[in-house]
């Protein structure tokens, strides 16, 4: 009898019967209901009652394919974020392997080279009736390999169309050596550390040996990168690996480039813009150790690693690395965790670190370094507002910010403007009767796309035809608000001779755009860069010397209580893409109220008065760090299931919590969320607040599998999120 981990959204295990001995952390192919599923043979005591069990279809895994130490770190995710066992294993997985095939080893040989124990004259006397073999041997040389894309980029071989058959035949012929990808020298650095990333640097170097977690606070363009590369290139040179995090696809090329310029083949990637045979080879190298360094989004976190011997995590603050839907785990604080299990020590870095994170830095939890000063000459760059109760703005645009961007465009600098909006305009709505044109799926106001002359839903992405007038009244309809779009359209009339390049989702749609998106920044093609969210984070333009922030005033008056939080992170984070190279920055934020205390720290770039006044703030109002939330979220198609269902959760929780005494934990009334409809689910929220977090995952250890058996619960849908980042 063995235990599985089925990937089904349920909180417990199930029990087969195998003809032969299966080790945990082994693939098997199970039935179950009326499907065939790939589960996880986990060490969990099978049950011993006398009812027939199923028998195991097929072993996948000759040996496991999950180590006992992912399986225990597997095990505390799925108790922490109370998730389905199952669910959590599948979703570590990389996709290739949730499938019914066995293990397989990727790594073909691709690269290629001359073979020089073949003259090159007896070689070409081979060929010379094939012109394109011979053009394509000619663009190879003997001693250097090249990858197969990097020969797809030759000009030689351009016209060629068949090039991986033509390279096949050349070696069938002997004349190309086919082999695996060489190795690399680690490059030392060539530059000097300035003092402060020197302090930093041996602290993390003179830390006691095992686990601890360092937060290096690096304001934008301090160097708080080179301070990873030396702290793994140590690691490297023992011959063991390092895990790298970072927040989004759009900052791992320009991480890789430097990855590479210093530790060569021994980088990998392991992130959703890169294929499923690519994410596979770098789970099979991270397994068996060849792979150095595994630099990857979220999910990385849950990659197996042979020798595993130090974590980064690039950006920590940053909500992308928290799992918004399903398995609701946050990154930056598994990643934490696995360290602990790994007994490695971990480095955060920020230039706007959390306020949890900060907060343990403060109680002595983790090391802290401070970097106060850009590395090389740069200096921060100076910070000035934009009062838009007296300046009017055209399409978004103040005159002082035009008259900025005019003079950039004159001295051939580039610009970037910040509007945290997609879209033209926000609001389609009729001057007159004060219609508006809003989703018939969701509790929203549908966004004009002029591109495409469309009405979109942002929340369940429904596309509408825009009306050329009014349905109710006949009128004209009038757009309000500026999107990304709008702002790229204004700056199209005002500077019809600049190259204006928009930086968003709508724009850029896969990897390969993102990556030329970045190219053609860095190469100074594009003069103004109009950009969202994506804009703001890590990226080292040299080139901008100017940043515009259209719109500063979202989050100052927000009912959550990170709203201000993440304004002040993005505007210092978008402000800090300024001044990186030699010339000094500037930024121009635009606001309405630039007397706000908030506004007023982000002026002077005041990180640690911001933390006091923040702290201060939710110690009184007992919210994190100074207590722990979880949130039960339901949908339901009929608004009344969901609010009865919500309420049974609560009756259950109230029981529960009288029960066992736990007086540290608070559950709230259910309530509508902000937003009730989306996509026709209506939605429903119930917050529970400890300031106990042993005390709240003892209550909900119990509650969750209450709330599971209650019945008729198939018509809804619920969730349960540990730790929420969004509140509303």
């Amino acid at each position: 009898m063995i235990s599985v981990a089925v990937p089904v959204p349920l909180r417990r295990t199930f029990d087969y019967r195998s003809e032969v001995d299966i080790k945990p952390g082994s693939r098997v192919l199970i039935p179950f209901a009326h499907r065939h599923l790939v589960g996880v043979v986990v060490p969990v005591p099978p049950d011993k009652s006398v009812r027939k069990h199923k028998n195991v279809i097929h072993v996948l895994d000759d040996r496991p394919s999950i180590s006992p130490t992912m399986l225990e770190f597997y095990t505390w995710s799925a108790n922490y974020y109370h998730h389905p066992i199952g669910e959590v294993i599948h979703a570590a997985l990389p996709p290739n392997l949730r499938k019914a095939v066995k293990l397989y080893d990727p790594d073909t040989p691709e690269y290629y080279m001359q073979n020089s124990d073949i003259p090159e004259h007896e070689a070409l006397s081979m060929i010379t009736r094939a012109p394109k073999q011979e053009q394509l041997y000619s663009s190879l040389s003997k001693g250097k390999c090249l990858c197969f894309d990097e020969i797809q980029k030759l000009p030689q071989v351009s016209d060629i169309r068949n090039i991986r058959g033509g390279l096949q035949n050349l070696t069938k012929k002997g004349l190309v050596i086919q082999t695996h990808r060489p190795a690399g020298d680690l490059r030392p650095f060539e530059g000097t550390l300035n003092p402060e990333q020197s302090e930093a640097l041996s602290n993390i170097k003179a830390a006691e040996q095992g686990f601890h977690t360092h937060l290096i606070h690096g304001i934008t363009g301090s160097g708080k990168t080179e301070i990873y590369l030396q702290a793994i290139h140590d690691c490297l040179k023992q011959g063991q690996q390092v895990l790298v995090l970072v927040p989004e696809i759009s900052l791992t090329e320009q991480l890789v480039e430097r990855f590479v310029n210093r530790f060569g083949d021994r980088v990998h990637c392991y992130h959703s813009g890169i294929n499923k045979a690519q994410r596979y080879r770098t789970w099979w190298k991270a397994r068996n150790g060849t792979a150095g360094v595994i630099l990857g989004t979220r999910s990385a976190v849950f990659m197996p690693i042979l020798d595993l011997a130090r974590i980064v995590v690039d950006e920590e603050h940053d909500l992308s690395f928290k799992q918004m839907d399903g398995f609701r785990y946050h990154a930056r604080d598994l990643a934490i965790k696995r360290a602990s299990l790994h007994d490695v020590p971990i480095i955060l870095g920020s230039a706007t670190p959390s306020i949890e994170s900060m907060q343990n830095a403060h109680s002595g939890k983790y090391h802290l370094s401070t970097l106060r000063k850009r590395a090389g000459e740069a200096n921060l760059p100076k910070i000035q507002f934009v009062d838009l109760r007296q300046q009017p703005t055209q399409h978004g645009l103040s005159p002082s910010l035009i008259s900025a961007i005019r003079k950039q465009l004159e001295n051939s600098q580039q610009t970037i403007l910040y509007i945290n909006r997609r879209g033209y305009a926000p609001i389609a709505e009729c001057p007159n009767c004060k219609w508006r044109a809003c989703c018939d799926r969701c509790d929203t106001y549908l966004t004009y796309h002029k591109t495409s002359n469309r009405l979109c839903c942002h929340y369940c992405g429904k596309t509408f035809e825009t009306p050329e007038i009014c349905p109710q009244c006949r009128s004209g309809l009038f757009f309000r608000g500026a999107g990304t779009q709008r702002i790229e359209e204004s700056l199209g009339n005002l500077f019809p001779d600049a190259s204006i390049l928009r930086f968003d989702r709508d724009r850029i749609r896969s990897f390969r755009q993102l990556r030329d998106t970045l190219d053609a920044i860095n190469s100074g093609q594009a003069d103004i860069i109009v950009g969202t969210r994506m804009i703001s984070k890590g990226h080292d333009f040299h080139g901008v010397t100017l940043v515009g922030i259209i719109n500063a005033d979202q989050g100052l008056f927000s009912i959550d209580f990170r709203a201000p939080e993440q304004l002040f992170q993005d505007l210092l984070q978008v402000s800090g893409r300024s001044g990186r190279g030699q010339d000094p920055g500037r930024v121009f934020i635009q606001t309405h109220h630039p007397d706000n205390p908030y506004m007023e720290m982000v002026r002077n770039q005041d990180y640690d008065s911001f933390f006091e006044s923040c702290r201060e703030e939710r110690k009184l109002a007992h919210v994190p760090p100074f207590s722990s939330f979880a949130l039960w979220r339901v949908e339901s198609r009929e608004r009344q299931d969901g609010f009865r269902f919500l309420r049974t959760v609560k009756q259950y929780g109230d029981s529960l919590l009288a029960s066992m005494n736990l007086a540290a934990v608070k559950i709230m009334d259910p309530v509508d969320s902000p937003i009730l409809r989306i996509d026709e689910w209506h939605r429903f929220q119930l917050l529970v607040n400890s300031t106990t977090r042993a005390h709240l995952h003892q209550l909900l250890k119990h509650w969750v599998y209450s709330v599971e058996s209650i019945p008729n619960n198939q018509k809804l849908r619920w969730s349960l999120d540990i730790d929420p980042m969004e509140m509303y």
